[in-house]
């Protein structure tokens, strides 16, 4: 309680008491928690942390070199915050092969492997990089038949763009169940029809889907009804299709949409202004049979809906979800490499900075402080265990893609991985950044 004296003083109400009680209860929790923190003990950085705070994960072997190509282009080119320039930059990084197509048939976690190497602060090339090779390409690739694999790996020379044409207005992204757009079998002209049939089925916030000339497009597959009956509904297939042509290969504009498709930009977004975010409508946008990828699922030359789902898989559903379960893991691995970046920064900075020194001709470092090393070195060993886990996950995956193979598990992971340690650890990384990293202050750069 406050002293008699003080309460005697005019214009001490009894408001006023209760705020200087609450600031005095601060005082003392504070102080408090500093004795603790000393007298607990020093929770010091030792070799085996220190090891792990530093390390980079070594590339060996054919397709490891290739990863070493691209992570080493990614992390070293300009940050450019104009979508024209980003997207040439993405552009002539395919047209360099230096992660070949054809090497996700032989190796599909390759592709994830190299995300751990990157570390750029190019946010919007990285999205374009995973767009690009994983979303798009790996789609492709995991989807597609033999013939439509070889004609994507004939496209990497042109730096041919495409986009994922999944997430729209009417539905989340988590799932993919919730689709609206659909794709019609017309037997007679052998083609489908893809069509936004209703005002949400407009797909929403397609990364790079301006700028792209291809498209993996999701769609509700419905084919004719047997003797004339109703249409049968196949639910959510994947197709692929040119959406848009440059008219000049020299030009940095935008390609020019194919009749019956809509594309227009997303208003000026706060942050990645070099990556172009699309709305992607389809008004009656007719598309080949062969546009189906259909390692899966087709329709066969008598116009008959076929399946050859992988082991574990009852619908097309199930074999879709492997897609965004791989994304999941790219933004994972990227985030917890770049908190590793991050880290390694601040701690060989805090092994510089001085502190107050007083009389004395040199002060104490900054990593010498309980709450600097207990902190980093909790946050350290934290983000080790997050890694090892993605990485065994990682792997788990490229297994089950590699033996077309599609364990229930790995729907659960899905949601785990892409929730809790990509969409959940990149919001610790704010809190990690308000106590430790301040990334645009001088401290980023000492």
């Amino acid at each position: 309680r406050l002293p008699s004296c003080l309460l005697a003083l005019p214009g001490i109400t009894d408001t006023t008491m209760e705020l200087y009680q609450a600031a005095a209860a601060a005082v003392v929790i504070a102080i408090v928690y500093l004795l603790m923190a000393v007298f607990k003990g020093k929770k010091k950085m030792d070799r085996a942390t220190q090891a792990m705070l530093e390390s980079r994960t070594a590339c060996t072997g054919e397709v490891e070199a290739q990863i070493a190509s691209l992570s080493n282009t990614l992390n070293t080119v300009p940050v450019l915050e104009e979508e024209a320039t980003c997207a040439e930059q993405i552009r002539q990084i395919v047209q360099q092969s230096h992660l070949k197509y054809d090497a996700l048939v032989s190796d599909p976690v390759a592709l994830l492997r190299a995300t751990r190497h990157v570390d750029t602060e190019h946010g919007a090339l990285y999205t374009r990089y995973t767009v690009q090779y994983n979303l798009y390409a790996g789609t492709v690739v995991a989807l597609g038949s033999d013939e439509q694999r070889a004609k994507l790996f004939a496209t990497q020379t042109a730096g041919t763009l495409g986009c994922f044409a999944f997430t729209e207005c009417g539905a989340g992204v988590m799932s993919g169940a919730g689709v609206e757009t659909e794709a019609v079998y017309d037997p007679q002209r052998d083609c489908f029809t893809i069509h936004s049939a209703t005002p949400t089925a407009r797909k929403t916030w397609i990364s790079q889907g301006g700028y792209a000339e291809y498209a993996v497009i999701l769609a509700n597959l419905i084919m004719p009804g047997k003797d004339g009956g109703e249409p049968e509904k196949k639910g959510p297939h994947i197709f692929w299709s040119r959406i848009a042509t440059r008219e000049d290969v020299s030009s940095l504009e935008r390609p020019v949409p194919e009749k019956g498709v809509t594309v227009d930009m997303l208003p000026t977004k706060t942050s990645l202004p070099g990556l172009d975010n699309a709305y992607i409508s389809f008004d009656h946008f007719e598309v080949p049979r062969a546009a189906l990828l259909s390692r899966f699922s087709g329709v066969d030359d008598n116009g008959a809906y076929v399946t050859n789902f992988p082991a574990g898989a009852k619908r097309m559903l199930d074999v879709l979800l492997s897609r965004l379960l791989t994304g999941r893991i790219c933004l994972s691995e990227f985030t917890t490499g770049y908190a590793q970046m991050l880290l390694r920064r601040q701690w060989e900075y805090a092994g510089t900075r001085e502190l107050w020194r007083g009389r004395k001709p040199e002060g104490p470092k900054m990593n010498t402080m309980p709450l600097i090393e207990g902190g980093m070195t909790d946050l350290v060993r934290g983000l080790h265990v997050v890694q090892t886990f993605i990485a065994q996950t990682r792997e788990v995956v490229g297994q089950a893609i590699k033996g077309d193979v599609f364990p229930n598990e790995l729907v659960e992971v899905r949601a785990f991985v892409g929730r809790g340690l990509g969409l959940g650890l990149g919001s610790g990384l704010g809190l990690l950044g308000a106590c430790f990293v301040n990334v645009t202050s001088n401290f980023q750069h000492g």
